[in-house]
């Protein structure tokens, strides 16, 4: 037992004076790479032996099944061809590039067309025959290839929940790094939190009301350009609500003069509406035809769920004048409004005939003008005799 411990102390010694023992010298230095270009990683050994292998591998050393890329200069990985954007670039994927200085020799691990796969650890150890894996010199580098943001194509676009509900609004993204995800309204307003913007990967709702729909953007940003973008849009179910833009409308009768009564619509899902008319005390339906004419206009706001609706009750008569209204319907109840229909003296509205001051026309008003100021000054005469 002593003479196999002093012999073993011998060789120790022995390698130690005549610096023998294998090592790895120095840090081996973290690499940062844009995705597609090259990746370089060094490894510096001093004291290697004939019958020692330098090698790198793809992660940590774990003893079960490494994946080896090389052993010295000799890259060992199968099909070791660098794949482009759209092809093979011909040029190897892994290559080992050996360097003596003096003592030292570098082996130098390039990576070429980097991809999201190529990021993460590399291990650079020295190979011992007839000695335990976890006793061989090693050391650990780093690469990271730099990926700009991408959505996942798993998120939902479409959200729709009833006024009072809740929601959660998920962002899922992938990036190296990891990219930091901001949300915020399209149209800039508030979000209903009452700030503008809200950081995280989940944005919650509670209490909905109708002023929380519309569309939410979800921004991913790590520095490496572009960013990516994801709208969602936020669908919130309401009972209807109906508003007049004028509530009393005045027309003269039996000229050929119309009037129009115009109604805005708001409600999800999308109201069905129509037009009502008091008559004799009782209500009864619209329906386009010689006396009336109905029309569906997109509303002002651009807003899918509001909706211009105009009834025109042509050439207007004496028994028009009464109340109509506008009434509007979905799954969540019914809504409407109310005008009022008047008589006037006048035409009014956009449509009226001006009266013109020229040609024939105004030298006939101007003549009328004259024979009623000539009329009025002889019955003054008259009245003073």
């Amino acid at each position: 037992m002593y003479r196999t411990l002093l012999v073993v102390l011998v060789t120790v010694s022995l390698a130690t004076v005549y610096g023998q023992l294998p090592e790895i010298v120095g840090e081996i230095i973290p690499e940062v790479k844009p995705i597609g270009s090259t990746g370089y990683l060094n490894c510096t050994v001093v004291n290697q032996q004939e019958s020692q292998k330098v090698c790198w591998q793809k992660g940590k050393m774990t003893g079960i099944d490494p994946f080896d890329i090389s052993e010295d200069d000799r890259v060992i990985v199968a099909n070791n061809i660098a794949q482009g954007e759209r092809e093979d670039s011909g040029q190897p994927k892994y290559e080992i590039i050996v360097t003596t200085i003096g003592l030292r020799i570098r082996y130098t691990l390039i990576v070429r067309a980097l991809s999201d796969e190529d990021s993460g650890f590399y291990t650079c150890y020295i190979r011992q025959q007839n000695q335990n894996w976890q006793t061989w010199p090693s050391k650990l580098g780093e690469l990271m290839v730099q990926v700009a943001p991408v959505m996942s194509t798993t998120m939902e676009s479409v959200y729709e929940r009833a006024v009072g509900g809740n929601i959660t609004l998920k962002c899922i993204t992938s990036g190296n790094p990891t990219p930091n995800i901001t949300w915020k309204r399209e149209d800039g307003s508030q979000l209903p939190n009452g700030n503008f913007q809200s950081r995280g990967a989940d944005l919650t709702l509670i209490s909905l009301t109708k002023k929380d729909r519309g569309n939410y953007i979800c921004v991913a940003d790590n520095s490496v350009r572009p960013p990516a973008r994801f709208t969602v849009e936020v669908k919130i179910f309401y009972s209807p609500t109906c508003r007049a833009v004028q509530n009393t409308v005045g027309q003269a009768q039996n000229r050929r003069f119309n009037a129009k009564l115009e109604c805005i619509v708001e409600g999800y899902p999308a109201p069905s509406m129509h037009w009502e008319k008091l008559q004799n005390g009782e209500r009864y339906q619209i329906s386009d035809g010689d006396d009336y004419s109905t029309e569906k206009l997109s509303s002002s706001q651009n807003l899918i769920s509001d909706m211009w609706y105009v009834l025109t009750v042509k050439n207007v008569q004496a028994n028009d004048y009464t109340e109509y209204y506008c009434v509007a319907t979905n799954k969540y109840g019914t809504n409407q409004t109310t005008f009022r229909l008047f008589e006037t003296m006048e035409c009014q509205g956009p449509n009226c005939q001006s009266i013109k001051t020229g040609g024939s026309q105004a030298l006939c008003a101007c003549t009328l003008t004259f024979l009623s100021t000539l009329i009025s000054v002889l019955v003054l005469r008259f009245l003073n005799y």
